[in-house]
């Protein structure tokens, strides 16, 4: 799949992801070379993509990369991690909207591994040891 890599700058690059069954990911950043994981599922791989392009400037604009995107325990066994909800404090206790991880987001959406872990943590009303 053909998504896009933001700069601090704004400027998009193009990357492709390929995905392998049952638990590869390779990214190819165009011109740059390429990085390959194995993990136990699809957010694992993820993970350590957006890892990987985050040590050289870049964050990854899909939908697993907002900070209000993460998947319950259940969806993501259910799932093997490929969906997530769109973590909306307006509807708790309702039914929450579910994106597949790898779809398109908009630069001005995405933020690092981290920044999504304290987010989703905050959500939750949990404090933030990690770091």
């Amino acid at each position: 799949m053909h998504l896009t890599a933001v700069d601090s700058a704004g400027v998009l690059r193009p990357v492709v992801l390929r995905l392998g069954e049952p638990s590869v990911a390779r990214v190819e950043l165009i011109g740059e070379g390429a990085f390959g994981s194995i993990d136990d599922d699809y957010l694992s791989r993820l993970l350590a993509v957006r890892e990987y392009l985050e040590e050289r400037g870049l964050l990854l604009c899909c939908q697993g990369a907002r900070p209000d995107v993460w998947p319950s325990g259940m969806l993501r066994q259910f799932e093997n991690g490929r969906r997530a909800y769109v973590l909306d404090r307006d509807r708790r206790g309702e039914e929450l909207e579910v994106v597949n991880i790898f779809a398109p987001a908009p630069a001005a959406m995405v933020v690092s591994v981290l920044e999504q872990g304290k987010a989703v943590f905050a959500f939750h009303g949990l404090p933030w040891r990690g770091e």
